[in-house]
């Protein structure tokens, strides 16, 4: 239990955090999370087949072989393929999904269809490095081990190279100050220059490269480069990673969580430059606490048995662990609270010679822990009263494994069965060709061997049908497509919230503006962050029935014959065009469609080509395609003095002229043609506006 005093030290805000407090909290919550660690063990070791006494084989040894020394002892992926058909469903349908951002007030409306283009741009471009690869690995927690947690943050990091400089180098920057190095004059001056010019210079590395240039016309000096300024997403693993307390029913609502990582001294070091922390911390824990036994690792994080066939457990010296202790702390004065992140070891609190914690700052604009929680099945209140998978299927992968095995040994049998021999005088040979010795007809027999048993397939059969229908992969059910419709829309709920989150970040911590482009959205963008308190719903959804090319098929034919009524414009033919081409071919869309405006300016160049070689005399065909802009430029080009001239005076150019308009006419002609075919007379008008529709 937890006394008071650290009660209160984990509940109310302070200079300083309580690093004591926060590691009694931290083994306290690891402690009473074994059950729920017990459950993911068991699920890796029923989806990867890991068991006792498994060996190269596949077959049975020792004492407790049954029902022979030998005997079957197949694999069985009941759990495993069907995890890996519906991570396939996952990421085939967050790839081919619509992302959309819907404004929450009226002032938001019309940065709403940027934001949405924006946000497929986040995705696609790689913006948030391997997100598709950390959605993978999330959806993997999800079904194996019921949990599915994603960290979102913002990723900005200078770090700093060594680089060779000389002296014409810097003559190109600053001739008076090549000439000042040379001549040993004004060293102070000199010094601050260095400082200024290249960032991460200290007066001390400034002093040493300003003797080396003077002695060898040459320098080492540290340059900071930014390496990555971009949103940060990370899946984590329930099981190793990442805690809440296991009493939670709302992970927001959790006092505290902690996050467990593990960094080399290298990256420690760099921590002390890029992000602030400690360094008579960091330089203490990689002292005392280098070094993490692997095979622990591997336990603790991945919920693994210790079962494994060869003994890899083996010590990473460079590896140290480090944990972040997020907290909801209250301030006493007025009341208010905030999400707090201390940085600490969890065997070390502090002493005279470090502090206990590497980095204790507010997450500013933060108002809940920076991690997306979603649950499998929410069939219970508590976060870690959960069902996974393999728990759901454990049944039928064991009888299917018992059916497998039973025909397997069947078969033993049928290919050699006992063999009956007089006492004393077994063959001390067996095979085709051989020479058997015996006394008289008789003496050697087979023992009877079991006859088929078809119930055995069949009992394979309807266990692995129950098993698609449980976690809806029946492509004869209709309810299966409704359960594979409430996954796939929970794991794509939780990907729009982490891609809220990531949005929000870019607000807060990302650059003014970004250039991007994605199709459907003409040409480059610019995107300004904008305001950071501005709200948008986004949404990404996709019908599970899209993954049956004859059901794509039918709905844009549907489509496709709506057009037909499209006679006021309602539906846009450019956003029909690009549907249709991705549902045939994404990559193939994304590469031959291009936005209306370069559409519309091609054609004009098209026209205008065409009309250059008429007035040189060659007659050219009408474009396929872009009827009504070429009649528009036709007509603009023959309103010109010295065009309507010569069309007036030259026949022949007349004549070319009159007939590339008219195959443009009759484009236009046809087009009407079947919708008249449709109506049986031409669309009611009045003068040039269209009453058909009123």
């Amino acid at each position: 239990m937890i006394s008071n005093n650290i009660s209160e030290a984990l509940t109310y805000l302070s200079d300083e955090p309580d690093v004591k407090a926060l590691n009694l909290a931290y083994d306290q919550t690891v402690t009473e999370l074994e059950s729920y660690f017990d459950l993911c063990r068991t699920s890796y070791d029923e989806r990867r087949n890991f068991w006792p006494g498994k060996s190269r084989d596949h077959r049975k040894h020792g004492a407790d072989a049954f029902p022979w020394e030998g005997a079957s002892d197949i694999e069985c992926h009941i759990i495993d393929e069907r995890i890996t058909r519906l991570v396939a469903l996952f990421m085939s349908s967050l790839r081919r999904a619509n992302v959309r951002a819907f404004p929450v007030e009226s002032g938001d409306i019309a940065r709403s269809k940027l934001v949405s283009g924006f946000l497929k741009w986040m995705v696609s471009s790689g913006y948030i490095p391997r997100f598709y690869r950390e959605m993978e690995l999330g959806a993997n927690y999800m079904l194996e081990r019921g949990i599915l947690i994603t960290y979102v943050g913002w990723h900005r990091e200078d770090r700093t190279f060594k680089q060779l400089i000389d002296l014409n180098q810097i003559a190109e920057i600053s001739p008076e100050a090549a000439m000042a190095i040379q001549s040993g004059d004004s060293d102070e001056e000199l010094i601050l220059l260095l400082q200024n010019t290249f960032d991460g210079v200290t007066e001390k590395r400034a002093k040493k490269a300003l003797k080396e240039l003077r002695k060898n016309g040459v320098t080492e000096l540290p340059i900071v480069k930014r390496q990555v300024n971009s949103p940060e997403v990370k899946t984590l693993a329930p099981d190793g990673d990442f805690f809440f307390p296991p009493y939670v029913t709302d992970p927001q609502r959790a006092p505290y969580c902690f996050w467990k990582t593990y960094y080399t001294a290298q990256e420690l070091q760099t921590k002390v430059s890029t992000d602030g922390w400690d360094e008579d911390f960091v330089d203490y824990i990689i002292s005392k606490y280098r070094g993490v036994n692997i095979d622990s690792i591997e336990r603790e994080q991945e919920g693994r048995r210790s079962i494994s066939l060869t003994d890899n457990a083996y010590e990473a010296d460079e590896l140290i662990e480090i944990v972040y202790g997020y907290q909801r702390l209250i301030d006493e004065e007025d009341g208010s609270e905030g999400i707090y992140c201390t940085v600490f070891h969890k065997e070390f609190s502090g002493n005279e010679i470090a502090p206990g914690y590497a980095k204790f700052e507010l997450l500013n604009g933060y108002e809940d822990y920076p991690v997306v929680v979603t649950r499998l099945a929410e069939d219970t209140k508590r976060l870690y009263d959960t069902q996974t998978i393999p728990d759901i299927l454990r049944g039928i992968q064991n009888q299917v494994k018992v059916e497998k095995d039973s025909r397997i040994d069947r078969n033993s049998l049928a290919t050699l069965p006992p063999i009956l021999h007089p006492v004393g005088q077994a063959p001390t040979d067996w095979g085709p060709g051989r020479m058997i010795p015996y006394r008289r007809k008789g003496d050697l027999d087979f023992a009877p061997t079991p006859s088929y048993n078809q119930g055995s397939l069949e009992m394979e059969t309807n266990l692995t049908d129950l098993a698609d229908r449980l976690v809806g992969l029946d492509e004869q059910s209709q309810m299966s497509t409704v359960r594979q419709q409430f996954l796939v829309d929970k794991f794509l709920s939780h990907t729009a919230e982490v891609l809220r989150m990531s949005f929000k970040c870019f607000q807060r911590f990302g650059p003014d503006e970004v250039f991007f482009r994605v199709t459907g959205i003409p040409d480059a963008q610019v995107f300004n962050k904008g305001n950071p308190d501005e709200n948008f719903d986004i949404l990404i959804n996709f019908d599970v029935l899209n993954t049956d090319p004859e059901n794509v098929q039918a709905k844009l034919k549907q489509f496709a014959e709506l057009t037909q009524f499209n006679t006021n414009n309602r539906m846009s033919m450019d956003s029909f065009l690009d549907i249709a081409a991705s549902a045939v071919d994404p990559v193939m869309a994304d590469a031959i469609l291009q936005p209306v405006e370069s559409a519309q300016e091609e054609v004009v160049k098209q026209v205008t080509d065409d009309l250059a070689k008429i007035f040189a005399g060659i007659e050219m065909p009408a474009r396929p395609a872009g009827a009504q802009i070429a009649i528009q430029v036709i007509q603009e080009y023959t309103q010109q003095p010295d065009i309507a001239q010569r069309a007036a005076t030259d026949e022949a150019f007349a004549g070319r002229l009159q007939k590339y308009v008219g195959q443009y006419t009759f484009q236009m002609q046809q087009a009407q043609n079947a919708q008249i075919g449709r109506l049986g007379t031409a669309p009611a008008q009045m003068g040039s506006v269209d009453t058909q529709q009123m």
